[in-house]
């Protein structure tokens, strides 16, 4: 494992590259860029399903986006969706330049909004040849503006995005406030977000715009045929059952999957639910991401 620097759009974003153990001098191996979910660092989360792709062989990729962690970019905790993917893309950028990944072998692992992230990108990047998307929604506007009293809370987003048009002005919002509908992910970041002191588990209140905006499926008719594997909780209280599916049918030639009986938070915690989302994902990226006859895997 090593920390890297990637320049990206709006500065510099800090990220780690993990490589299997005992690879070749001269051996390249497909490389995974590892999506986190909303406010979510490299830290946090998604550390076992990084170590446990580089030990099947992967070389794998995590990174903060701009304004989080240890990127750059202010106001801090901006959820800048679109900066977000292009993020994804420069992540892509860097991981084709590296001595131990083929640069025809990229693939991205996204979960939550990382899964919509990851969608998006896979949508606007035909270098990514294998995406596997875990339970994330795919259609925010669908999403929230479903939810109770949406319209008066969207009308708070949109006065404080005047004030900070105005005057750079950006209030946060705590990360627990927009999952409470699923008190088990509430309870894993209250017990986490003192275990990481890089993470500050909020997002400036006027960024909410763009999270309410995204819609990543839109996009997912442009992924590569069968690049795509959805996987969705089956108890997922987070994301509406019917997001997952839409974007399948919408993305050619993808998979859907579902974990019979998971809960949104079950695919970061290792148990049941981790291993057969690991045992998906390993199977969809070695058929998606094999070595060409010939090459140096």
């Amino acid at each position: 494992m090593r920390r890297v620097e990637i320049h990206g759009d709006v500065g510099r974003l800090a990220a780690v590259v993990r490589v299997p153990h005992g690879l070749e001098a001269g051996a390249r191996r497909p490389c995974l860029v590892m999506c986190a979910g909303m406010s979510l660092t490299k830290e946090v989360w998604l550390v076992p399903h990084a170590e446990r792709f580089a030990a099947a062989g992967f070389v794998t990729l995590s990174f903060d986006y701009s304004t989080f962690g240890e990127s750059e970019g202010v106001p801090r905790c901006r959820l800048n969706l679109p900066q977000q993917v292009r993020d994804v893309r420069a992540v892509l950028d860097f991981a084709a330049g590296l001595p131990e990944v083929d640069p025809e072998r990229l693939g991205l692992f996204g979960v939550s909004l990382g899964a919509s992230i990851a969608v998006a990108a896979a949508g606007h990047d035909p270098r990514v040849r294998a995406v596997v998307a875990v339970a994330g929604p795919m259609d925010l506007t669908r999403v929230w503006s479903a939810l109770p009293g949406f319209e008066g809370f969207r009308a708070k987003v949109d006065a404080a995005r005047r004030r900070f048009a105005a005057t750079g002005e950006a209030s946060t919002i705590p990360l627990h406030k927009l999952v409470a509908a699923d008190p088990q992910t509430v309870a894993r970041i209250e017990a986490d977000s003192a275990r990481f002191p890089e993470w500050r588990p909020e997002l400036s209140f006027e960024s909410l715009r763009d999270l309410f905006e995204f819609r990543p499926e839109q996009v997912a008719h442009a992924i590569r045929p069968g690049a795509a594997l959805f996987v969705a909780p089956g108890a997922d209280e987070l994301i509406g059952a019917q997001e997952l599916p839409s974007a399948a049918a919408r993305a050619p030639g993808a998979r859907l999957e579902v974990l019979p009986g998971a809960r949104h938070v079950q695919v970061y915690e290792e148990g049941p639910v981790f291993e057969r989302l690991l045992e998906l994902s390993l199977e969809h990226y070695r058929a998606r991401l094999a070595a060409a006859p010939g090459s140096q895997a």
